[in-house]
């Protein structure tokens, strides 16, 4: 309960100022169990005030901003400890209308608490839902967002391992949606292919399996 209290009490002051020279924080990892939960509790009550306007701060759910980052595959894209010295240094990001951010180090401590306690386990997982939920049923059941497209756990009728290693790797010209809202070519590294592979193979059923390798 003390240990709660004391972060309670010094999360409290991150909005009244910004540090003048903050330094990297390691109070984000802890193995005391009644600290991390208290962290914990205080990075949510944060993303909340500061981010639940743009971003998914949940286990579920998507962005209202769709240029914002699901928080729960955020570590999946950024280094936690990295990410942490940034916010407490000052940092600002890509996507409008977000203000640059800088946070006293035991907020940004809480703040990555938290977004490592939400995140999706499964790399594979983080990918897709990241990059590809909003217009494709990801799972293996369900019907995608957005009409035409592919849901994937169809993709191995249409795609051998190898064909949709190097359509991917080359870019993928997205067939569905209106010419006027048509997303941009998707494109990924050979690191992100392997785990949108691997992936494929989790959803994989007798009915719908995943693309077959040569």
């Amino acid at each position: 309960m003390r240990a709660q209290l004391t972060i309670v009490g010094l999360i409290s002051l991150v909005f009244a100022s910004c540090v003048e020279d903050p330094g990297p924080s390691a109070l984000s990892r802890t193995s005391d169990p009644q600290l991390e939960a208290a962290l914990i509790e205080d990075g949510a009550s944060i993303a909340e005030a500061n981010c639940a306007a743009c971003h998914a701060i949940g286990r579920t759910g998507e962005s209202p901003n769709p240029r914002s980052p699901l928080f729960r595959v955020l570590l999946s894209r950024y280094n936690g400890d990295m990410l942490e010295t940034e916010l407490a240094e000052g940092m600002r990001v890509a996507h409008a209308p977000m203000p640059q951010f800088q946070f006293k180090p035991e907020a940004a401590a809480a703040l990555i608490a938290y977004l490592r306690s939400i995140q999706t386990r499964q790399p594979g997982q983080a990918l897709v839902e990241q990059r590809c939920s909003r217009c494709h049923s990801v799972g293996q059941s369900g019907t995608s967002p957005y009409p035409g497209a592919q849901p994937f756990r169809s993709f191995g009728r249409r795609w051998g391992r190898e064909q949709l290693r190097e359509a991917l790797r080359t870019g993928i010209m997205v067939e569905h949606g209106s010419a006027e809202a048509r997303p941009p070519m998707m494109k990924l590294n050979d690191r992100e292919i392997e785990l949108l592979l691997d992936y494929l193979d989790t959803i994989a059923t007798a009915e719908n399996p995943a693309p077959a390798a040569p």
